[in-house]
């Protein structure tokens, strides 16, 4: 019986060691503070509104505009109107328990990183009235549980990916305002608008050119 115990205790030990080490960076910090810190890096924040990110903090669930789960894993950024400008930082993919990210009516330059595409449990993603440019990245596709979409106003060129018409439980999509070129996807969000966006018709054929015609848009908050 003894024996048991100490086994079953020395089993627990390396379990929760193995756990530990697994959400350390290569820093040694934890990856749930070092990210943010990072994504902070990148940004101006003219206001303050992220001083409590502390790096030589422990608990990123106490700062400011971030929720953790009970598990102290970071399942929500929220910062919108915060006048924060410079750049999203690609470690914002690293916050794999990330179910919110609320960015929007900011001045976000740059592009959307790639590494998005790794917030395999993201449901709503809101980045709309900032500056960003470039394409949006294909990797959006693997955002497999995304409910809620929104990039518009930006300054967000080229197609719309076809991988974005794969996500299953996308209900709402908001691309208007941009640049955006090219065919529309075969099947997008249930709702979704892309008035704004001129260069954006289907076969080149005026009828079915959506960059004048707003589309339907849902009745809902969030």
């Amino acid at each position: 019986m003894e024996a048991s115990f100490v086994f079953f205790f020395l089993l627990l030990v390396f379990v929760s060691s193995s756990l530990s080490t697994a959400l350390l960076s290569t820093n040694g910090f934890s990856t749930e503070v070092q990210s943010p810190i990072e994504i902070k890096n990148l940004l101006e924040d003219p206001h303050g509104v992220l001083k409590s990110w502390d790096k030589n903090s422990v608990d990123p669930c106490s700062w400011a505009m971030i929720t953790c789960s009970p598990d102290s894993l970071v399942t929500s950024l929220e910062a919108p109107g915060q006048h924060l400008s410079g750049r999203l930082a690609p470690s914002i993919g690293d916050l794999t328990n990330l179910e919110t990210v609320f960015l929007q009516n900011n001045n976000i330059t740059g592009p959307i990183p790639a590494q998005i595409g790794k917030l395999a449990n993201l449901r709503t993603l809101d980045l709309s009235s900032n500056k960003l440019c470039g394409e949006i990245p294909s990797s959006v596709g693997h955002l497999g549980r995304l409910h809620y979409l929104r990039l518009n106003n930006n300054t967000l060129s080229g197609p719309i990916p076809c991988e974005s018409a794969n996500l299953p439980h996308l209900f709402f999509l908001d691309l208007s305002y941009n640049n955006l070129s090219g065919p529309i996807p075969g099947s997008l969000a249930r709702r979704y608008n892309l008035v704004g966006n001129p260069l954006i018709c289907d076969a080149n054929r005026e009828e079915n050119c959506y960059g004048t015609a707003p589309m339907p848009m849902p009745m809902f908050f969030f």
